[in-house]
């Protein structure tokens, strides 16, 4: 989001006149809405547009009435040389009327966190991203990036830069991608398919290198934890003959039913006694790391007991 709020920027300002036309209001302030909507209509001074930015504003909120009717006022006679920028961390309420009319006027850009699952997404986020560096990539090497990068979009970024760096106009080959990208930009979904599968020297090495990425160790086990409980409810609507993947969905709350195909595959070796056993040593964990206990050693030994 960051990125599209330079690029921005860069499209509406002209750079000797950006400190004319830039205004920038901060939600704490409780007439930045008031003086924001009175810039917005103002011409922009010298080349260039006029841009307002209001960073989690609470417009996107609950909006008093006289200012709803200024905005309705105001909305649609923006000059065209300006632009109303207002971004949010959060979903906006479309049940909002400020909301509803802001939608009606507004271009949206969501900037949603891909699963770490979904391989396809992450391949063409990765294309996308390298579009922007500028640099050329072979179809392996994307896929040995977005292995190491997971859906970590910043690191996937400062990875293409580096890539880009060495490269010096040349395509990037999968070789390159594993001599240049740490593998320690292992992903918790990585590790949890290591624990299933048993592999503890892999399963070892994914912790070893998500403490060196500084991932936090509570969420490492959320992601475990979810990747088990999913596991599980799965492997019991199998094992009971239910046949309506739309079901199924619904119940291990699936955002899309075609992950099924491959939960189905990756649960049919597995026991349902290890997948129960996995959520209590996890919980276990849990319960280790919010009492205190040293981080890697816990992390470590129960990941041991998880592969087992």
């Amino acid at each position: 989001m960051q990125r599209a709020i330079q690029q921005l920027r860069t499209q509406v300002l002209d750079r000797n006149w950006e400190s004319f036309n830039y205004s920038h209001y901060p939600p704490e302030s409780s007439l930045s809405i008031l003086q924001a909507l009175s810039d917005i209509m103002t011409a922009p001074v010298g080349n260039g547009g006029r841009l307002v930015y209001l960073p989690n504003s609470t417009l996107l909120g609950a909006c008093p009435k006289e200012l709803l009717l200024q905005l309705e006022r105001i909305l649609p006679n923006i000059p065209q040389t300006n632009t109303l920028l207002i971004t949010s961390t959060n979903k906006p309420d479309s049940r909002n009327k400020s909301v509803k009319l802001l939608l009606e006027q507004a271009q949206v850009k969501e900037f949603s966190l891909i699963s770490q699952w979904q391989t396809d997404a992450l391949m063409q986020q990765a294309r996308t991203l390298a579009l922007e560096v500028g640099i050329n990539l072979t179809s392996d090497a994307y896929r040995v990036l977005v292995e190491s990068t997971g859906n970590n979009t910043r690191l996937t970024f400062t990875e293409l830069e580096k890539l880009k760096t060495y490269a010096r106009g040349e395509t990037v080959n999968a070789d390159m991608v594993r001599q240049l990208v740490s593998a320690s930009a292992a992903n918790s979904l990585q590790l949890a398919n290591a624990i299933r599968l048993g592999n503890v020297s892999q399963a070892l090495e994914l912790v070893e290198n998500l403490t060196k990425c500084n991932e936090p160790a509570l969420r490492i086990v959320a992601t475990l934890t979810t990747a088990f409980r999913t596991w599980l409810i799965v492997k019991l609507m199998v094992i009971t003959g239910s046949k309506d993947d739309g079901a199924i969905a619904q119940f291990a709350e699936l955002k899309n039913p075609k992950r099924l195909y491959f939960l189905r595959q990756e649960v049919a070796t597995i026991s349902v006694a290890k997948l129960q056993n996995a959520l209590k040593v996890l919980l276990e964990l849990e319960l280790m790391l919010k009492s205190g206990s040293n981080e890697k050693l816990a992390l470590t030994t129960q990941i041991i007991k998880l592969c087992f």
